[in-house]
């Protein structure tokens, strides 16, 4: 029997250039990243068609991420107030350093605060530019 490479999610990681580069470095306190890669269908059934058919556009590429606040370290909110894209590294484990979602992303961002918890912080993202997965 082949061995299972699945994966516990504690060791993913978030990493961002706010200038849009690719000097990356990881955003403190995060702790969880989605990704969404739906592509637009477009009905093509002709006359004749024995049922309804599609084809697939382009990928959509959204997702988001959040944590927790920290006043040290203001990169999402500071991108999110921003003009300029920021370049992405989403990385869903650590133990495969090299296996990452990457691209340009144009950021909005929340932050949550009630007193029964923590301080949180969330953000949504959308494609500025290619985006690419490695390896």
């Amino acid at each position: 029997m082949a061995a299972i490479d699945r994966m516990a999610g504690d060791r993913g990681q978030i990493k961002m250039d706010p200038l849009g580069g690719s000097a990356v470095v990881q955003v403190a306190s995060l702790n969880k990243w989605s990704l969404n890669m739906s592509k637009g269908m477009y009905d093509v059934t002709a006359f004749g068609d024995p049922n309804k058919v599609y084809v697939p556009g382009l990928p959509d590429i959204s997702g988001s991420l959040s944590g927790f606040w920290d006043a040290t370290d203001r990169t999402v909110f500071n991108v999110a107030l921003g003009t300029v894209a920021c370049f992405l590294n989403l990385i869903p484990t650590t133990l495969a350093p090299t296996f990452l979602w990457k691209g340009l992303a144009w950021l909005d961002a929340s932050i949550d605060v009630g007193s029964g918890g923590a301080v949180t912080i969330k953000g949504s993202f959308k494609a500025a530019g290619p985006w690419t997965m490695a390896p």
